[in-house]
């Protein structure tokens, strides 16, 4: 759910050659041999399950290492669902923006005004300022109790991460400076709630999930059942100590912890079809999509990286990038769709938190895979 630092961009095309547009699962012609030469770094430094999908001009390319679950040994497919942690956000500032274009929700009023008493100071941070992380409001996720609450398995009520980062002094005044802090989500969450009576896994089926049929794509924030064929999702063992120091199976513990912040379940091919969907103009009109690409400054010291209404703007040697990575407990994923090529990139793995070495191999292989391999 906390954005991992692994990313150096997305984009032009991969070496070697095309591989010829198929049927998606074709169990024939589904494995890139380049992409798995890739991903085979990164189970070698210790990650038990890869996965990546790239579109690139009606082609599909596309491949998986490792395993699915490391106590059957079965290998891992592209196809498997995983947890996709921040990439949530996006989705959820989708549904936001629509409800926006509505009339129901106004970015530049104040929270108060739909949900009164939720925040302390609601009367002065706006819809905008949670959505592009300017609002100061203190990441929960921070707080020490909230992982004895996980490691119990707990079910959190969302409102329930609010009162434990209201416990906690702002960041800054609102719209003075900029923080990434998953309450702005869980806030938002609460906020479709509010206007719309449904909850927010209605919301975002009715919305998102039915219209673009992104069949693998779910929203169980209160359980740990993962719905069809799925990678399990591993801690370190320096972390939770097993038999034979091998990674420790979390893909039971319920994201309630996440919601609306990250507890959305995916498949690469769905993530993939969602971003491009989202910025060719399927889910806002013009105006909000616009309003959505409205980006401010994450870093001064790093200005390739600037955050929009639930997207991030990287932009490096491969162009101009629009997408978001996410990690939860067992899981990181990236998604990232280059303007300038139209080409999108899909990458997750099973392993969070990554020790360093693993977090090396993730960060130079989503490197090749966006960009292509660095000149020498």
């Amino acid at each position: 759910m906390l954005v991992p630092s692994l990313l150096a961009g997305a984009a032009p095309a991969l070496a070697g050659p095309a591989t010829p547009r198929v049927t998606e699962w074709d169990p024939a012609a589904r494995i890139d041999p380049e992409l798995r030469t890739l991903l085979d770094g990164v189970i070698a430094a210790g990650v038990p399950g890869a996965l990546v999908r790239v579109g690139d001009h009606g082609r599909i390319h596309q491949a998986a290492a490792g395993v699915t679950d490391l106590a059957t040994g079965a290998p891992l497919r592209p196809r498997a669902r995983v947890r996709v942690g921040s990439v949530t956000k996006t989705f959820v500032a989708t549904v936001v923006l629509q409800l926006v274009g509505e009339g129901r929700l106004a970015l530049d009023r104040p929270v108060g005004r739909w949900l009164p008493g939720l925040l302390r100071d609601g009367d002065t941070i706006t819809v905008r300022q949670l959505l592009n992380h300017t609002s100061g409001l203190f990441d929960y996720t921070a707080d020490p109790a909230l992982l004895a609450g996980i490691v119990q398995n707990r079910v959190f009520d969302p409102a329930e991460l609010v009162a434990l980062a209201e416990t906690h002094p702002r960041s800054f005044p609102p719209g003075t400076g900029w923080e990434y802090s998953n309450t702005n989500y869980i806030v938002a969450g609460l906020l479709i709630e509010a206007v719309t009576r449904h909850p927010l896994g209605e919301e975002l089926q009715h919305r998102i999930l039915r219209p673009l049929g992104l069949a693998d794509t779910s929203f169980p924030a209160t359980t740990g059942d993962l719905p069809g064929y799925h990678a399990h999702g591993y801690v370190p063992p320096d972390l939770v100590p097993t038999a034979g120091g091998r990674p420790y199976d979390v893909t039971g513990l319920n994201p309630s912890h996440a919601w609306a912040a990250g507890a959305l379940v995916s498949s690469a091919r769905d993530v993939s079809r969602f971003y491009q969907s989202l910025m060719g103009g399927e889910l806002l009109r013009a105006p909000l999509l616009a309003q959505l690409r409205t980006t401010v400054a994450e870093n001064p010291a790093a200005p390739g990286f600037r955050y929009g209404l639930g997207i991030e703007r990287v932009q490096d040697r491969c162009g101009v990038n629009w997408g978001h990575s996410g990690a939860i407990f067992g899981y990181q994923t990236m998604a990232f769709w280059n303007e300038d090529t139209g080409r999108m990139v899909v990458m997750a793995s099973t392993l969070d938190p990554a020790p360093a070495a693993a977090e090396a191999a993730l960060a130079k292989t989503a490197d090749e895979v966006l960009c292509g391999p660095s000149s020498p």
